[in-house]
């Protein structure tokens, strides 16, 4: 006997992407999405179509305006509903596209303005449309998703139908009058399931760009809202490196220079004394000596504090690993990177470990720290935690307030907790691409 053809065999692989299909989580989150979106697109149908007939039929005489508004805020307040059935079923958070709203206290007149521009709001009618679409929408969601699970359940207990007696009837006029057939229908009830599962899946993943598009905001708001966030991060980069160089040029008017100063002034002195007093200038040499050496290490650290050696040629991994070696408070390192990354990112998060470790030698009181530090999902995490006091904040022009700016212009995001009583945890989230 030859062996079956490559096309009559059923690959082991396919048997088991397939019962992996029938028994995936998405399968059947999916099915539980389907069946619920017609009775809320039947509530939410019926609910809009009669409130706004109503306000509209009364708005001749001012007592629909008040009715109508209250249908707005009431379509709003389901389309919220909807994005947060969308995040629970499939973890898509669909940001808020609405207008921010108006600054200021809370008045009559605020309050008329605030409605006006709500209704301004082309959001605000695409929730209206996704709502009223729900109906349709539910209703062919129900069909497939009951067909999709009662056809397949049905054929596959077939056999146990058969042997209750009961005479299992597929449709009019077809009976199943043997095992056989009985056992026929259960294969056959297997192998329609999974293309009944991928149809749940693509029509609820089709739903999910339906909530995307109406419920989200649109590609003009979208681009409007990045260009804030730019504008906003430019502004805080440029602002961080104004302070860093007034910083430097601090350090160095009121340390290095003035220091250099003096140190002229006794090599001078020195000079002056070789004939006269050759002990008094030895002893001014030497002192001038251990001054110029006490001027290299400010230097040094000046420059260290500006870009350090030590991350451009080994790295962030061994950059930070020499900063807690330094630190007075006992620093645990745990950093897990798999090569280099951007030199912008690795010198962000590298002044993020320096301006957390000084602030936990400064102010935590703290008896140790750690710094952990790994890639995940394309994004550089770096945490520095201590057991202090807590209490720190990132703003009112402090350090952190300024490395939350750098770390913004790089599209990343920076964080601290610190409850008061501690722990206090200043975590950095940077994009590495």
């Amino acid at each position: 006997m030859s062996a079956p053809a490559a096309a009559d065999r059923v690959a082991p692989d396919d048997l088991d992407r397939a019962l992996r299909l029938l028994r995936a989580r998405e399968t059947w989150l999916s099915v539980g999405f389907l069946l619920l979106s017609f009775p809320i697109g039947l509530f939410w149908f019926v609910a809009l179509v009669t409130l706004i007939a109503v306000g509209a039929s009364l708005s001749l005489v001012w007592i629909g305006l008040p009715i109508l508004a209250a249908t707005m805020l009431l379509w709003v307040g389901g389309a919220r509903a909807e994005r947060a059935r969308l995040r629970l079923f499939f973890g898509e958070a669909i940001p808020s596209p609405y207008r921010p709203r108006l600054p200021g206290p809370w008045t009559a007149r605020s309050a008329l303005r605030s409605a006006r521009r709500r209704a301004g709001d082309p959001a605000v009618w695409r929730d209206l449309a996704y709502l009223l679409l729900l109906f349709p929408l539910g209703v062919a969601e129900l069909v497939v998703a009951v067909v999709a699970v009662s056809v397949p359940l049905s054929l596959v207990a077939l056999p146990a139908y058969y042997w209750m007696g009961t005479g299992p009837q597929l449709g009019p006029g077809v009976t199943v009058d043997t095992l056989s057939e009985a056992l026929l229908g259960a294969l056959l009830g297997v192998a329609i399931a999974v293309p009944a599962a991928l149809a749940v899946i693509g029509l609820a993943r089709g739903h999910l760009l339906l909530g995307r598009w109406l419920l989200g905001p649109s590609r003009n708001a979208a681009l409007t809202e990045r260009v804030d966030v730019l504008t906003r991060s430019r502004s805080g980069a440029v602002e961080a490196q104004l302070l860093e160089r007034q910083r430097i040029e601090r350090d160095l008017h009121d340390g290095a220079q003035q220091r250099l100063v003096a140190l002229a002034m006794d090599l001078g002195m020195a000079k002056e004394k070789l004939l006269s007093d050759p002990e008094g200038a030895r002893t001014l040499v030497a002192s001038s000596h251990e001054e110029a050496k006490r001027v290299l290490a400010e230097l040094r650290d000046l420059v260290r504090g500006i870009h350090p050696a030590v991350l451009t040629d080994r790295g962030l991994d061994a950059a930070i690993s020499a900063i807690a070696g330094r630190s007075p408070v006992p620093v645990r390192v745990s950093v897990r990177l798999e090569g280099r990354l951007p030199e912008a990112v690795e010198a962000a998060a590298y002044f993020v470990v320096v301006e957390a470790l000084t602030n936990v030698a400064k102010h935590a009181n703290a008896t140790e720290a750690r710094v952990l530090g790994r890639c995940v999902d394309g994004w550089l995490i770096v945490e520095v935690v201590d057991d202090g006091d807590g209490g720190a904040i990132a703003g009112g022009g402090t350090g952190l307030a300024g490395l939350r700016d750098r770390v913004a212009a790089l599209d990343g995001r920076l964080t601290v907790e610190s409850p008061a009583g501690g722990p206090t945890t200043v975590r950095a989230e940077i994009p590495v691409a």
